[in-house]
């Protein structure tokens, strides 16, 4: 996984956690809030990796109770002789092996999530008395991660009085208040990514914010993000030739700031 694909990830678990006052960004511990996230994302990898074993699970109690159930196994007891399935029993089993290997596979991002963070935490449980301590162990170089994490954050705190202006008037009959907050600092940090950031191709900004979406958001509001972007890519191309939102952002005045420098 790429330094900045991880910085994206951090930095839509870190949102939530910054001062409303943005004065106050400064003199944040972003080592450790990164440590947090990650150990968040741990925790998230650890229920991914147990909804697997259960979909895999469901997949062989099923397959068994066909073959339990068929008029070929009706006098057997331990032995029971292979049975035909249909196409749609075959197809619906796949489905959820699918979804299991899926899960897997983004549990196995963790690890490296972790390592190129620059932090790891370590959970140590007293014997004694059952108090559990967290400790925040250095891992190695996290400066590309690090560098583009707090870049995001420096770009959406700048400028979030437009970000969110676009985001309430690009679909009005969601109100920003509404949504869950990780679904919101998705779209939160697309924005910043094309609005601002002029380095990173509008494309890829887009592009990423449906990655995190699928990764993060349930199925109803992956499909209201993927919709949302759908016409950020335009406002985008108007706002990076112009330094304006398109008129139809309602009371959109907020003016470009100077570009993110490139790290």
């Amino acid at each position: 996984m790429s330094a900045r694909r991880i910085a994206r990830e951090l930095a839509v678990i870190v949102f939530p956690q910054l001062p409303k006052d943005g004065s106050k960004l400064e003199s944040l511990e972003l080592s450790q809030l990164v440590a947090r996230a990650v150990q968040m994302l741990v925790e998230y990898a650890k229920q991914s990796l147990a909804d697997a074993d259960g979909l895999l699970q469901k997949s062989q109690e099923t397959l068994t109770n066909i073959e339990v159930e068929h008029e070929n196994n009706a006098q057997a007891i331990t032995d029971l002789a292979p049975v035909a399935v249909t196409t749609a029993d075959l197809r619906r089993q796949l489905e959820l092996i699918e979804r299991a290997v899926h899960l897997a596979s983004e549990a196995l991002d963790i690890p490296d999530i972790a390592l190129q963070s620059g932090h790891v935490t370590s959970r140590v449980k007293c014997r004694k008395c059952d108090h559990m301590s967290e400790h925040h162990i250095e891992t190695g170089d996290p400066s590309e991660v690090r560098a583009f994490l707090r870049r995001l954050i420096t770009t959406y705190n700048d400028n979030r009085d437009t970000i969110d202006r676009f985001i309430k008037s690009a679909r009005g009959k969601w109100k920003l208040d509404r949504m869950v907050s990780i679904d919101r600092d998705i779209l939160r940090l697309a924005c910043a990514e094309a609005f601002y950031m002029t380095d990173v191709p509008i494309r890829v900004a887009i592009n990423e914010a449906v990655e995190l979406s699928h990764r993060f958001a349930d199925e109803r509001a992956a499909r209201y993000i993927n919709g949302l972007l759908s016409d950020l890519a335009e406002a985008a191309e108007t706002f990076r030739k112009t330094g304006a939102l398109p008129p139809e952002c309602e009371g959109a005045t907020g003016q470009a700031a100077e570009p993110a420098a490139s790290s």
